[in-house]
């Protein structure tokens, strides 16, 4: 089992790597969701690379952003200069990314990354037929679900274990996006979460203004060997914004835990050194609600990281020595893979008065100690009384440990791989746009029906009245975990939110919906093999990302042009975690929103005793319609939350006017354009 330990600079990955890391994972100047992190120049990967093979570590680079369609042969650049110094493997979140390197590189190991959202054992398997070696499950897979994850599936599977918790699904938070512009999805995420808010309850506070959204650090040191018994084949630990000293002391503690075990003690003197409120299991026994958070704590540090002491990684090689008179002093180094190097010293000379003893020999051979290796195994062959000079043996023991390292780094190399891609622009040729909404209650669908909406998104607890509905589709939740079964309901039509959530759909028209976060022409076209006939664009584009898109592909194309946008998807309640989760009637006790510094609100909706929290204003863009006509889409999404029967109703009615190009005014302050104008940082 793999410990998996992060590094964001060069410091930190050889504390890793001395400390007992199998692999290490970091980023690049570019294309990584830790921009803030030290991360590395090309040449320092080419380097850090190197350093890691020769001691025999592996290296994944991260290139685990969103990707905009300008963006992709860049990337694509990058990605073959990775191949080719040997980099082991690729975290990608971006799926048309993926398929590209997979397409291009063939041989070029892809791990999906848990900002893909991966939550069940169709997710895995489904990436696993795209060519994925690796998928990092989502941080909310608990051990019943991660059990049968295991079970059923056919590709190696990693699990975080150790570090900071988002509140979020990773890939689902939109807040630091829409809020401050700096998405989440491109390494900018501001993390809002770890502001105060106060939670409301039919509009009154039954809180303090506390850090209601800051969980716990996980830390699961004492349950590895049940992972390992799962099947889990990497134990991935946070921290690519630590210390190396935080780094080299993680990774010791897990490498032990892995190995030969840890004792509470040794866990606890970890944590003292760096824990955000107290550490917790995370979602592995479930979720633990309270357990989980520490609302009234800021991060703690108890005392100062330890100095790294100078810890060295050395691996193993067997030395065999000939010693013949008359011939050449020869050395061969022979790593635990079978690479062997041979090197060749002065001629040996008959000794004239003593030779030099075999154990003398052996003991300067062994002297390996600014080297990667340390020697194992030394055989000496003698013939003849052998005069050999000390520092012949000294010079061939470098030559011969230079010579292997050569070798190692040399063999994970690839030859330079040209690309084989062929871009076109494509004719989608001109659009009627037209409007089509996603209800979250009776009194909105009867809205759309009454306003002449055809097409309409229903939850499965609405499907009862999708005859009400021309054109009606099933929404499906943001995302199925392991074991939840899914609703037998008949549909024709689906709206697939997850990866995870395709093989529900086969045989219907599928439309992809926005949280699988499409940016680029890559991703649509992709979406389109697996089954899609119709895609819902990120609302992190803006106009210029839509009209690049579009000049791609003539797949029907929607963007979500009005509707508070979901912020947040949490698998933690906030109601619950606080304690004001009622008995009987749990969230339906009451309306719940948070409160921000600013005096926002942003309302909370319960799902499955967990929350997705929406923005405080709603997207707006009635009065804009001549110009999102312009983008070349086919439909605009009108997304329901919290509006009555009157409310939809009007929302519908401006949208209308605006599409047939009547003046609208856009309605007084509470609003906002999301990201059409702004875009994704």
């Amino acid at each position: 089992m793999e410990i998996l330990s992060p590094a964001g600079s060069f410091e930190a990955l050889t504390a890793a790597v001395n400390y007992g890391a199998d692999a290490v994972y970091v980023g690049g100047t570019r294309f990584s969701a830790r921009r803030s992190a030290q991360n590395f120049s090309d040449e320092e990967l080419s380097q850090a690379v190197d350093f890691c093979h020769v001691r025999g570590a592996r290296v994944y680079v991260c290139c685990n952003t969103l990707l905009k369609e300008t963006e992709i042969s860049d990337a694509m650049l990058f990605i073959r200069y990775l191949y080719e110094i040997g980099v082991d493997a690729l975290i990608i979140q971006d799926l048309g990314l993926l398929c590209r390197v997979r397409q291009e590189l063939p041989d070029m190991p892809v791990h999906a990354s848990t900002q893909m959202t991966v939550t069940n054992a169709d997710g895995v398997n489904l990436l696993a037929d795209l060519g994925v070696k690796r998928v990092v499950l989502a941080r909310e897979v608990t051990k019943k679900e991660l059990d049968l994850i295991c079970q059923n599936t056919r590709t190696e599977i990693e699990y975080f274990v150790h570090g900071a918790l988002c509140i979020s699904y990773s890939g689902q938070c939109l807040m630091s996006s829409l809020l401050g512009g700096r998405s989440g999805n491109r390494g900018g995420c501001a993390q809002p979460c770890r502001l105060p808010y106060t939670l409301l309850k039919n509009g009154k506070p039954v809180t303090q203004k506390q850090a209601l959204l800051c969980p716990k650090d996980l830390c699961l040191a004492d349950r590895v060997q049940e992972l390992e018994a799962l099947g889990v084949a990497s134990l991935k630990i946070e921290g690519r914004m630590k210390s190396p000293e935080y780094v080299a002391m993680v990774t010791q503690v897990y490498k032990r835990a892995a190995t030969i075990g840890v004792t509470n003690e040794e866990i606890q003197d970890m944590l003292k050194f760096f824990s955000r409120g107290g550490s917790c299991y995370g979602y592995f026994d479930g979720c633990g609600y309270d357990k989980m958070m520490d609302p009234v704590s800021d991060t703690k540090i108890a005392s100062a990281l330890p100095a790294l002491g100078r810890k060295k990684r050395q691996v193993p090689v067997s030395l065999s020595l000939l010693a013949k008179v008359g011939t050449p002093l020869e050395l061969s180094m022979t790593a635990e893979d079978g690479k062997t190097v041979t090197v060749f010293g002065e001629v040996c000379e008959a000794a004239r008065v003593r030779a030099t003893e075999k154990e003398r020999m052996e003991e300067q051979l062994r002297k390996l100690g600014e080297t990667p290796f340390y020697a194992k195994e030394v055989e000496i062959h003698v013939s003849g009384d052998v005069a050999v000079p000390i520092k012949d043996l000294n010079a061939l023991r470098r030559q011969a440990a230079e010579e292997l390292e050569t070798l190692i780094v040399k063999s994970y190399k690839r030859e330079p791989v040209e690309s084989s891609h062929v871009s076109q622009d494509t004719k989608a040729g001109d659009k009627t746009v037209t409007l089509c909404a996603e209800v979250m209650n009776e009194e909105q669908l009867r809205a759309v029906c009454d306003c002449g909406i055809s097409r309409v998104y229903l939850p499965a607890n609405l499907w009862h009245l999708a005859k009400l509905v021309e054109e009606p589709a099933l929404q499906l939740s943001p995302l199925f975990c392991e074991g939840q079964k899914n609703e037998n309901l008949d549909f024709n039509a689906v709206c697939v939110q997850n990866l995870g959530q395709f093989s529900a759909a086969t045989g219907k028209e599928v439309v992809a919906g926005h949280r699988l976060n499409i940016t680029n022409s890559e991703t649509v076209w992709q979406l389109t093999k697996l089954g899609a006939s119709r895609v819902v664009l990120s609302p992190e584009l803006n106009t210029k990302g839509i009209s690049a898109i579009r000049r791609k592909t003539d797949v029907p194309l929607e963007v979500i042009g009005y509707g508070r946008l979901p912020l947040m998807l949490l698998a933690n309640c906030i109601v619950k975690s606080n304690g004001l989760c009622a008995e009987k009637t749990g969230c339906n006790d009451g309306v719940f929103a948070l409160l921000d510094r600013k005096n926002e609100v942003f309302p909370l909706v319960p799902t499955r005793c967990g929350n997705v929290i929406y923005n405080a204003k709603p997207i707006y863009m009635a009065d804009r319609m001549d110009e999102v006509k312009t983008l070349g889409v086919d439909s605009v999404r009108l997304c329901f939350t919290l509006e009555n029967y009157e409310a939809s109703c009007k929302v519908i009615k401006e949208y209308q006017a605006g599409l047939a190009g009547k003046k609208v005014s856009a309605p007084g302050g509470n609003f906002t354009r999301g990201h059409f104008y702004r875009g994704m940082q």
